[in-house]
């Protein structure tokens, strides 16, 4: 079957989009879970962070499984596990068993990303399959804007089962559509990906060095932004005293930025090539970072400090995250999967890690996010600049160096 870019992005993009939406549509519950289940707070931030944990840690076992048996049937199991999580979680009446379908979801959801960013490898190369990661990644960016509106809306008028049921059916939805539209896209399924094979195979993808630095380039950008989704309550609402109402407008900032930068980024692959789309999205990323630190130090931080800066990275994070995923792939066609658990399970990785960092001391101003996108935008631009050609091809190292 032959699927054009806009129509694959269309097919897959409910598959990537998911596993945000699975974490921000229940983001509103949180709060009265402790009340409804008589737990403590600890148990029930275990249903966010498993998830998380499910997704990262699982990207790596279910990668090799789609080179083997094939992207078509791993989907397709992948949302069955996540629309089964879904209704089990309706169903529930402890924390516990709560828990055990928040990590179904995750193992469900993670494959589901998984095959959708390796069908991708399967049917298109190049700054093409650039652009199209970079509109799947504006699909993510839909979630925080909309999902936690809509989990509120439906905690509200329907009880805090609601927004799992919504997640039920848009599992049985994705699922129909994948099985009536979707052909099987690998050639040659990976017949060796046994435990030994796919030890070996992980070991290829990260010696390769196009994989290392669009992967670091895609991974700085998802480690940045899980930094400001963890300090941007502490300084907005704690330190700039924005009342908890308003909090989801200035946190869905970042969301449209990041919406319109991967539009953008998609028509500049095609334009400027991978390469090129890296090196500028690095080079903002920096320079947001560099605005924010003397913005910080001396005039203060404020709202204007915080937003105009978060703006611009947006913006850089969305040329990254494409042009990193299209790189970090284009060496492996005959093992996608495993390169994309890989991409995925080190972004959760980084992010997990510097997040927790950041947190360490009290936030009271602008200053972690501030070194974080200083830092790894700079990182990014210094491994990047040196290529301005990234010769795509069917070479296994295919960074040309000036």
């Amino acid at each position: 079957m032959k699927y054009t870019p806009l129509k694959l992005v269309f097919l897959l993009a409910p598959l990537v989009f998911s596993f945000a939406v699975g974490q921000d549509i229940f983001i509103p519950e949180v709060p009265k879970l402790t009340g409804l289940f008589h737990t403590t707070p600890g148990l029930v931030q275990l249903t966010l962070s498993l998830f998380m944990l499910a997704v990262g840690v699982g990207q790596l076992i279910i990668g090799p499984l789609s080179d083997r048996f094939g992207r078509k049937s791993i989907v397709l199991l992948s949302i069955a596990l996540y629309t089964l999580g879904s209704i089990a979680a309706v169903l529930t009446e402890s924390i516990d068993i709560l828990i055990f379908t928040r990590i179904l979801q995750g193992f469900g959801a993670c494959g589901m990303m998984v095959c959708a960013f390796a069908i991708v490898r399967d049917l298109s190369e190049g700054n093409e399959s650039a652009q199209i990661y970079s509109y799947l990644n504006g699909a993510i960016a839909i979630s925080p804007l909309l999902a936690p509106l809509a989990g509120g809306y439906l905690d509200v008028s329907f009880g805090w089962r609601a927004p799992f049921f919504f997640l039920g059916i848009l599992g049985v939805a994705i699922f129909i559509a994948i099985a009536l539209c979707l052909s099987e896209t690998i050639k040659e399924k990976n017949k060796n990906a046994s435990l030994e094979g796919s030890f070996k195979d992980y070991l290829r993808v990260i010696k390769n060095r196009q994989f290392f630095t669009c992967n670091f380039i895609a991974a700085s950008a998802v480690a940045s932004f899980f930094t400001f989704f963890s300090v941007s309550p502490y300084v907005l609402i704690n330190t700039l005293h924005v009342s908890e109402t308003h909090f989801g407008y200035y946190f869905a900032i970042i969301g449209i930025m990041f919406f319109i930068g991967s539009i953008v980024a998609g028509r500049l692959h095609i334009i400027l090539g991978i390469t090129q789309v890296a090196l500028l999205g690095s080079a903002l990323f920096f320079l947001s970072g560099v605005i924010m630190l003397l913005w910080t130090v001396f005039i203060g931080t404020s709202l204007w400090s915080f937003l105009v800066p978060t703006a611009l990275a947006g913006i850089g994070g969305a040329f990254m995250m494409g042009a990193g995923a299209g790189g970090a792939l284009e060496p492996f066609p005959d093992i996608a999967g495993t390169a994309a658990a890989l991409l995925g399970a080190s972004e959760f990785l980084l992010a997990t890690l510097v997040g927790t960092v950041a947190l360490l001391r009290p936030v009271t101003s602008n200053m972690p996010l501030a070194i974080v996108l200083t830092l790894f935008g700079g990182l990014a631009v210094l491994l990047v600049f040196p290529y301005q050609k990234m010769a795509l091809g069917k070479k296994d190292v295919v960074l040309d160096a000036n």
